[in-house]
């Protein structure tokens, strides 16, 4: 028999795919439905007729289309940093959708030095960068993926280091009696 589908969103279908007249007629059938919402419920049913022109229509079924792709990155906000000493920083943003964590730095805008990437999916995000040089201004940007692969990166911002602690003792001299 040849083969259609009536489907729509309520019982009353209101859309048909192009019917599928083979030769010779089949027992197998299918036809694919395309322009469908997102996270819709589809309402359908499958018609066939033979070569004397009997037609049978089934009953009704419905199915669910699955939910859109997430194409959209992360919004990175409140970007910070703290707690500087003469060889580290904290690194602090939030996230409007859960994502992983990293941080890229250095002392030009070429940064060249990235943290390891903390995949827990969070929207409170802080990475601890060590092993800096005192007395030096740093650039840095973050960065987060969601969960879809979406990754959001932050413009640059920069932070200095403080001085290395004096651990000199004094030097005595011209002591005298």
């Amino acid at each position: 028999s040849d083969t259609q589908v009536d489907y729509g969103t309520t019982t009353a279908y209101g859309s048909s795919t192009t019917l599928k007249d083979t030769s010779p007629r089949v027992t197998a059938h299918s036809q694919a439905l395309s322009g469908l919402q997102a996270s819709t419920l589809y309402h359908y049913r499958v018609k066939s007729k033979d070569a004397a022109g009997n037609l049978a229509t089934s009953g009704d079924f419905t199915f669910t289309t699955t939910a859109a792709p997430d194409t959209t990155a992360p919004v990175i906000s409140a970007v910070t940093a703290t707690g500087m000493t003469a060889t580290g920083a904290t690194i602090s943003w939030t996230s409007n959708e859960a994502s992983d964590t990293q941080v890229e730095y250095g002392t030009t805008t070429a940064y060249g030095s990235l943290t390891t990437l903390n995949g827990s999916m969070v929207t409170a995000h802080s990475q601890g960068l060590s092993g800096l040089t005192a007395s030096t201004t740093y650039n840095y940007r973050v960065r987060s993926k969601d969960a879809a692969g979406n990754q959001a990166v932050s413009g640059n911002a920069t932070f200095a280091t403080t001085a290395a602690p004096d651990t000199t003792a004094p030097v005595i001299s011209a002591v005298t009696a």
